[in-house]
């Protein structure tokens, strides 16, 4: 293919992207927020039907405000009436609509606007994460007695995973079913163990980026009250691998079912505020580079323009010139570089000094090292 034509197909892709900013896909799930049930009564059909309208509003708001904003920062956030709200959703259907005469009932979804919500946050001070994590497996072992548990029954603590509703993380968090494929792929002795083979088996096959190995401990701790022991290992991320204790009180007054499912809901909340700020977008700073991204046709600049459009962190980018096997292009991102290199490589692109400058390549396409054990990390 010459030389001009790759130039002439490649350039108005990356200057579409720099004209609309980070149009992300992944960023774009993050601002969707699904099943809203809404359930008003009025003296009519009519009334009822903007009261319930209105309630959604709120509740999608809030949920996507508790999704993306620190736990610690949700109350700095100014609540909003509907009309408020309004300015800041791109669309919303609606979906199992029922009425009467004075009650309506629906379910509906929200698809805010993100550069609506990044502006009210950002006008207020609110920092904000928008970075999805890649799904994280969970394997929930049980130990009772010295003895590990995973796939045996019962496991109320697998049981307890399996039965979480809090999925509005910016971390997927997937629980494997218990099948035979699943008890193929791993043990509890062999996860506890951190069998790389075996983790990197079963991650693969639930499309995994990393996999956090929870093992449970119930029982007392000297003369604190009952309480369950965690210890955690997440393996296929590069800060994982080291184990992480914590012990959680839990009611003794409640079931054994109850107690478990408590801490593994307090569980997965940490996981997710740990990660919004780990991932906190520095709008007051930024910077830009200048790099070359090789190429090998038309599809790779595809794959890694989406990539790159995925990354949060992303402001802008600007093709400077392109060639028949390379596109030089100028990156402007919010945060420090470092920040930016970790987001890209979450979205499998690799950005290193090369002695010619900086080198923006895809992961997989074989140019950027692997990290060893499950995925690529997240």
């Amino acid at each position: 293919m010459p030389a001009m034509a790759v130039a002439v197909g490649l350039a108005p892709l990356l200057v579409a992207i720099a004209a609309a900013g980070p149009a992300l896909a992944r960023d774009a799930s993050v601002f969707l927020v699904r099943d809203v049930a809404v359930d008003a009564s009025a003296e009519n059909a009519t009334q009822a039907r903007d009261i319930a309208l209105a309630e959604g509003h709120a509740v999608a708001f809030r949920r996507l405000i508790e999704r993306i904003v620190p736990e610690a920062a949700v109350g700095t956030v100014p609540p909003l009436e509907a009309g408020g709200i309004a300015p800041l959703v791109q669309s919303f259907e609606v979906d199992g609509e029922k009425t009467s005469r004075v009650r309506y009932l629906a379910r509906l979804t929200f698809q805010f606007d993100r550069a609506a919500v990044r502006r009210f946050l950002h006008s207020r001070g609110v920092r904000f994460a928008v970075t999805r994590a890649k799904p994280r497996l969970v394997l929930p072992v049980l130990r009772m007695a010295g003895v590990y548990l995973l796939w045996d029954r019962p496991n109320p603590w697998r049981e307890a995973w399996a039965g979480l509703s809090e999925a509005d993380g910016l971390v997927p968090l997937a629980i494997p079913s218990g099948d035979l494929k699943d008890l193929r792929d791993i043990s509890a002795r062999q996860a506890v163990s951190g069998d790389s083979a075996r983790l990197r088996a079963i991650a693969e096959r639930y499309g995994a980026g990393s996999v956090a190995v929870m093992v449970a401990t119930p029982g007392r701790k000297g003369r604190s009250p009952l309480a369950i022991n965690v210890s955690t290992v997440t393996h296929g991320t590069r800060d994982g691998g080291r184990p992480e204790d914590e012990t959680f009180p839990v009611d003794p007054a409640e079931t054994v079912d109850r107690q478990f499912r408590s801490v593994a809901s307090r569980v997965a909340r940490r996981i997710q505020e740990a990660w919004k700020s780990s991932n906190l977008l520095f709008f007051d700073r930024g910077g830009q580079i200048e790099a070359t991204v090789p190429v090998s046709g038309l599809e790779e600049w595809v794959a890694i323009s989406r990539a790159l459009s995925d990354t949060p962190s992303t402001h802008e980018a600007r093709v400077l010139s392109a060639s028949r096997d390379a596109v030089r292009v100028r990156l402007r991102y919010f945060g420090d570089a470092d920040g930016f290199q970790a987001a890209l490589r979450r979205n499998d692109l690799h950005l290193r000094r090369g002695d010619a400058g900086w080198i923006l390549t895809r992961a997989a396409a074989g140019r950027a090292p692997r990290q060893a054990g499950p995925g690529s990390g997240s």
